[in-house]
């Protein structure tokens, strides 16, 4: 079990290791991060609605070669962000997911279900994985700028970002 001084030191390490200069945008941090990982990151918004299974939090399938991370896009900018950057911090915190046998569901929508081999969800917010991403994940967001597409220019928030605080 994590305590929490372990928990910010393993998140300040992780952070450590982030060469980028922030403000970054997301697509930005996905660049660095598949470079990091050896594994591409690809966005994929649900499409479903919310009703459909209670909420639509985040979560990242992992592939052979790719982790595929699912957020809401009728949330806020900062909302999507921090949802993306928080699926990001249990990959680079290593949390294991869980094996997955592939069936058609609403989580699974648009999906090659047969190339899914794990899944990260939240069953509950009370855990030492759950609280680790989340601390980090925070501090990712905050570091972050602009909408969740790649088209975003992070250097223009840098500069930006030396006349004034900007979301």
């Amino acid at each position: 079990m994590f305590s929490r001084l372990t928990r910010r030191s393993h998140v300040h390490d992780v952070l450590s290791q982030i060469p980028l200069i922030a403000p970054w945008t997301v697509g930005e941090f996905l660049d660095w991060m598949a470079e990091h990982t050896q594994r591409k990151v690809i966005l994929s918004p649900w499409t479903s609605p919310h009703e459909e299974f209670g909420g639509r939090c985040g979560l990242v399938w992992g592939t052979d070669d790719s982790y595929i991370i699912r957020y809401d896009p009728d949330h806020t900018v900062r909302h999507q962000r921090q949802q993306i950057l928080h699926e990001c911090s249990h990959i680079l915190c290593q949390h294991e997911g869980e094996p997955f046998c592939p069936t058609e569901s609403v989580l699974t929508e648009g999906l090659d279900i047969n190339s899914l081999r794990w899944v990260m969800r939240r069953d509950t917010f009370d855990t030492p994985t759950e609280a680790e991403a989340e601390l980090l994940g925070t501090q990712l967001a905050v570091r972050s700028k602009g909408p969740v597409d790649a088209t975003s220019l992070g250097a223009l928030h840098r500069i930006a970002g030396t006349f004034g605080p900007h979301s």
